[in-house]
C-alpha cells in the first residue's frame, strides 16, 4: 500500500465510522419516540452525532489528501521493513491499532495491526479493553506475517510467524512518568518521553542512542507525499541488529495501542 492508497482507505474507514455511529442514533430515536420521553433525553445522542460528524469531516479531508498526495518514484524498489532507518507512521481509523509503516518515498513497507477486530470495540471503553491480552501482527509489505506481539499488562511477548516465543519484554516499575525501562534477557531499553508525551527517545542502559520517535516538522521534500500535520517520524540508528529493531517496533505497539486511532 502506498500513501495514496492509505489516504483512500483511511477516508473509507472514516466514512464507515460515521455510518456506524448513526446506528445508536436511529435506535435511540425510535425508543424515545415510542416512550414519549422529554427533550432532555435527546442529549444522549449528542456524543454519537458529534463523532459521526467528526468522522465524516475526516473522510472529506483524507479523500482530498488522496488526490493531492504526490508519490515519488512509484516503480522504484521499496526498502525492506527492517532495513529502513527512517519511516513514517500512519494510522487507519479502527477500534484497535492499525499502524501502517511507510518509507521516505511514500511506499508502504509494513503494518502492525490487532489480530482481532470486533464491532463492539468501537464503543468499548479503553479501561475495559485493556483487561485482556492483545495479539498484534507485524506484517511486511506483501502482507505476510513476520512476528506477533502479545501485550498484557507490563509485558510484551514476541513470537515468530510459526508461533514460537523468541523474547519477552518486561516493563520495570518507575516513579518518573517521563521515563520507562524495559528489559529483555540481559538487555535494557530506556525510553525517555517529552513533557507533552509526543516525542520518545530510546537508548541502551549505557546511554547509547537506539531510536527517536517524534512528531512535528519533517523534511520539506516529504510534505508532498505526507499531507497530515504532526505525523510520527521514527528514526532508527544505523548499526542495530534485526533483533533490536524488532524489539523497538514491539515498544511502538505498546505506545500506540490506545492512541492516535
Amino acid at each position: 500500500m502506498d500513501i495514496q492508497k492509505y489516504y483512500r482507505q483511511a477516508a473509507f474507514a472514516s466514512l464507515n465510522a460515521s455510518i456506524i455511529s448513526c446506528i445508536p442514533i436511529f435506535f435511540l430515536t425510535a425508543v424515545f419516540f415510542a416512550m414519549h420521553l422529554s427533550a432532555k433525553y435527546w442529549l444522549y445522542m449528542l456524543p454519537f452525532a458529534l463523532y459521526s460528524m467528526t468522522s465524516y469531516l475526516l473522510y472529506c479531508l483524507d479523500k482530498r489528501r488522496s488526490i493531492e498526495a504526490f508519490l515519488e518514484n512509484p516503480n522504484g524498489k521499496e526498502a525492506s521493513l527492517l532495513e529502513a532507518k527512517t519511516v513514517v507512521l500512519s494510522f487507519l481509523p479502527a477500534p484497535s491499532l492499525r499502524m501502517l509503516i511507510f518509507d521516505r518515498d511514500g511506499k508502504g513497507i509494513g503494518e502492525i495491526r490487532d489480530e482481532k477486530f470486533h464491532l463492539v470495540r468501537w464503543y468499548l471503553p479503553y479501561f475495559l479493553d485493556k483487561l485482556y491480552a492483545k495479539n498484534y501482527g507485524f506484517y511486511n509489505s506483501s502482507g505476510m506475517l513476520q512476528y506477533v506481539f502479545t501485550l498484557k499488562g507490563k509485558t510484551i511477548e514476541i513470537k515468530n510467524k510459526k508461533g514460537k516465543k523468541i523474547s519477552k519484554i518486561i516493563e520495570k516499575k518507575m516513579d518518573q512518568p517521563s521515563k520507562s525501562i524495559f528489559a529483555y534477557g540481559e538487555n535494557t531499553i530506556i525510553m525517555n518521553k517529552s513533557l507533552a508525551f509526543t516525542d520518545y527517545r530510546f537508548e541502551k542502559e549505557n546511554g547509547q542512542p537506539l531510536a527517536i520517535l517524534q512528531k512535528g516538522l519533517m523534511p520539506k521534500e516529504w510534505n508532498r507525499r505526507f499531507a497530515k500535520a504532526n505525523i510520527p517520524l521514527f528514526s532508527i540508528n544505523h548499526g542495530l541488529s534485526n533483533k533490536e529493531i524488532i524489539h523497538l517496533y514491539a515498544l511502538l505497539t505498546k505506545i500506540y495501542a490506545y492512541k492516535d486511532h
